[in-house]
């Protein structure tokens, strides 16, 4: 049997396997532990979190682990809505709006459809026969209201690389922030988040041979997005619970490889 769908799942790369390992009987240690295993626990999380900031050219504390693309998206579709609801109440929850477009992956897709069964505004932009979103009609459909657009990086069904750069720009007029879900792109092709003017970007580990389960979105430090776990306050309070440091440390070593790979 030969194996040809990579962009759905990939193999394990060997030296994740061996960076993964000691996570599961030696170094076995709870992070939040302030003894010897869970600092070494620690200090294998906030490795992965420099390589992971490394391959997309971000601050490491602007890396929050997840379990994978479909929480990142979902953590900051959430996020910004409803921190935009607290801290503006006196407009009404019916007044916020977000954009997105009609190609996106379901992880984007169906957190719309849930927003928009809550009350929220959501724009989809069209594609052309390329499968690429036209940048003026983003300009076009931007309100007082949008608090936020979100546009994948590279398509997962044809392979479409959309002009970020171009989007950001216009978010950027307008003062709007701007995610992408990029979990086909990351490691695959150059990506620097500040060059392209990125607020937040979705990465998962199993597209660039990292283990399942795990994944990471980046949230520009000026870009202030609701939690998505609340709890012990693990990963600076965004999302609380004992971290799978096994598969963070593997993640962290897949980026490490891509980077080299890229360059």
């Amino acid at each position: 049997m030969i194996y040809l769908d990579n962009a759905a799942s990939t193999a394990v790369h060997p030296e994740v396997v061996k960076e993964m390992l000691p996570y599961f009987d030696i170094q076995y240690g709870n992070p939040s532990s302030i003894h010897q295993f869970g600092r070494k626990a620690k200090n294998a999380i906030q490795k992965a979190r420099k390589q992971v900031a490394a391959l997309i050219g971000a601050e490491p504390d602007e890396i929050l682990f997840t379990s994978g693309g479909t929480e990142s998206n979902n953590t900051i579709l959430y996020g910004i809505p409803k921190l935009h609801e607290i801290t503006h109440v006196d407009f009404g929850i019916g007044n916020n709006h977000a954009i997105t477009s009609s190609v996106e992956h379901e992880a984007i897709l169906e957190p719309c459809k849930k927003l928009e069964e809550m009350g929220f505004k959501v724009t989809y932009i069209s594609v052309d026969e390329y499968g690429a979103v036209d940048s003026n009609s983003i300009a076009d459909s931007i309100t007082e209201n949008t608090v936020l657009v979100s546009i994948m990086f590279a398509n997962n069904e044809v392979g479409t690389i959309q002009p970020i750069k171009e989007i950001s720009e216009i978010c950027k007029k307008y003062q709007v922030p701007l995610h992408t879900d990029a979990v086909q792109a990351v490691g695959k092709i150059p990506i620097n988040v500040k060059d392209l003017g990125i607020d937040a970007l979705s990465i998962s580990s199993h597209k660039i041979n990292g283990p399942k389960g795990v994944g990471a979105l980046f949230i520009k430090k000026d870009l202030t997005v609701y939690p998505a776990i609340l709890g012990g306050g693990q990963e600076n309070g965004m999302r609380s619970g004992t971290e799978n440091v096994a598969s963070i440390g593997g993640f962290g070593k897949a980026c490490e490889i891509a980077k080299e790979r890229l360059n």
